[in-house]
């Protein structure tokens, strides 16, 4: 209790690694029901303030981490799992609360220990890493007790324990395997205040095309109802974001009102225009970003993924290069000047591939950026998206990567009403049986700021046209994808 007490080390790390041996202590003593109350709670709050502290390394660093934070993030994890745990026990037990504000309710203690496993599953997904054992098993036993009517409470413990389940589900439909430390981050705390309207409840939900259910007895994530239906022989919870979907909409719809406002009176959009209390969104992306993630997540909530395509096992090498910026280089320059990795495919299917590295990781990773792979220097270079990022261990890392082209022009943009002085590197793909019917462009997260924009092609000789856009197909946090045409009445 007085290491608790007193002020937290100016190092997380350190501060971890005492609360695991300290905590470990505790789990072994023989305490009364109220001290270990006590002491859960003071667990608890130092646990989170270590994620309040701890976090922010994870959004400044790059995939896979470095072995000592990758070792930290995950004691991190377990060292949440374990108060929630004993959080958890105390409260089935009867004898005693835990709980951060008073109330002897026992759904206290699940609400701030489900609060404990959300933590625990954000520092994983920034990690790279899948959700360790346990974690869904631990997340859908706080619910087992709760009945219909508690799932609807507005108020009160079960409300905060319903909520806090309904964003840690959120959070996992999302793809967060597809969303960069800082977008999880900042979707984190946009769930603790939107989370609400999502539904939760004992029995089936419509539209089934846009629910999911959960086996409270299995420990794994929620299953889409259009994939596969639920047991009916178990409990199962049904979720479904078809609320939230509505509540993104009107979100975006005020989003592109004000950065087009902003535009017109010249304020600061990156700052001024998203400050929490004008917007109600929280800090950590720029209005632009904050809407290129408002997209995606409506489009993953709308439609829960499908496969479509079969994957077929393999395993040969395969060069890659990635970055819009370095395979640009490459083009323009010769491969000599970019930094050319080889990585093993150990599946692959007609729209994609999943590769994993082989001999150590150089230079940035991170979900959404664009990426060129070919099997060996006789064959030309695929264009691809890295739909997804895992990375278990430090000198491992597994890519799953949507493909885009197998041919590429370089060239650059610059559109009107841009904030960019010169132009950008993008890369021309060519149209795509099933997929496009027209060019398109592949540029930097941000360039695409106005239906109008100059196209320049240095080769043999030097091409400049004015194009316009035909639509937004794609948007991630490092790049966008969008049809273009050249336009027949230049300006």
């Amino acid at each position: 209790m007085e290491w608790l007490a007193a002020e937290p080390a100016d190092d997380p790390v350190a501060d971890l690694a005492a609360l695991r041996e300290l905590f470990g202590q505790v789990s072994r003593a023989d305490a009364s029901a109220l001290q270990r109350q006590e002491l859960l709670d003071a667990f608890s709050a130092r646990a989170l303030d270590v994620c309040g502290r701890f976090g922010p390394r994870l959004i400044s660093a790059s995939l896979p981490l470095a072995r000592e934070m990758h070792l930290a993030a995950a004691s991190l994890v377990d060292a949440l799992l374990e108060i929630a745990a004993a959080c958890q026990r105390l409260a089935e037990d009867g004898r005693g609360r835990w709980r951060l504000v008073s109330s002897g309710e026992p759904l206290e203690s699940a609400a701030w220990a489900q609060l404990l496993v959300g933590e625990a599953y954000l520092i994983g997904c920034m990690a790279g890493a899948v959700a360790p054992p346990g974690l869904w098993l631990h997340a859908h036993g706080l619910m087992a007790n709760l009945n219909g009517s508690d799932l609807l409470a507005d108020s009160g413990a079960a409300a905060r324990l319903t909520t806090q389940y309904k964003r840690l589900l959120a959070i996992a439909v999302a793809q967060p395997e597809s969303l960069t430390a800082r977008e999880l981050a900042w979707l984190f705390d946009y769930l603790g205040d939107f989370a609400v309207p999502a539904e939760l409840s004992l029995s089936p939900l419509q539209p089934e095309q846009m629910s999911y259910w959960m086996d409270c007895a299995q420990d794994g994530p929620p299953v889409a109802a259009a994939r596969r239906q639920a047991p009916e022989d178990v409990r199962v919870l049904h979720f479904t974001p078809v609320p939230l979907v509505r509540l993104v909409d009107q979100q975006m719809t005020w989003l592109e009102s004000r950065i087009l406002e902003a535009e017109v009176v010249g304020l600061e959009r990156d700052g001024e225009l998203l400050a929490p209390d004008v917007s109600g969104l929280p800090e950590g992306l720029t209005p632009v970003e904050a809407l290129t993630l408002l997209r995606r997540l409506r489009g993953r909530w709308t439609l829960p993924p499908m496969r479509e395509l079969p994957r077929r096992k393999h395993q040969y090498t395969v060069q890659v290069c990635t970055g819009l910026r370095a395979i640009w280089e490459m083009a323009r320059r010769g491969e000599e000047n970019v930094t050319l990795a080889e990585w093993m495919v150990f599946n692959e299917s007609p729209g994609g591939y999943a590769i994993m590295c082989v001999a150590g990781v150089e230079g940035v990773l991170s979900a959404g950026m664009a990426l060129a792979l070919r099997r060996d220097a006789s064959q030309p270079w695929s264009i691809c998206i890295v739909r997804w990022l895992r990375s278990e261990n430090p000198d491992q890392v597994e890519l799953g990567l949507q493909l885009l082209s197998q041919a590429f022009t370089p060239v650059s943009v610059g559109f009107r009403g841009s904030d960019m002085r010169g132009t950008a590197p993008a890369l021309i793909l060519p149209p795509m049986a099933a997929v496009r019917r027209n060019q398109a462009i592949l540029a930097p997260a941000g360039s695409y700021v106005s239906r109008r924009f100059i196209l320049v092609h240095e080769s043999s000789h030097l091409y400049v046209a004015q194009a316009r856009v035909l639509g937004l197909d794609m948007q991630t946090a490092a790049v966008e994808l969008f049809q273009y045409e050249i336009d027949p009445y230049p300006i």
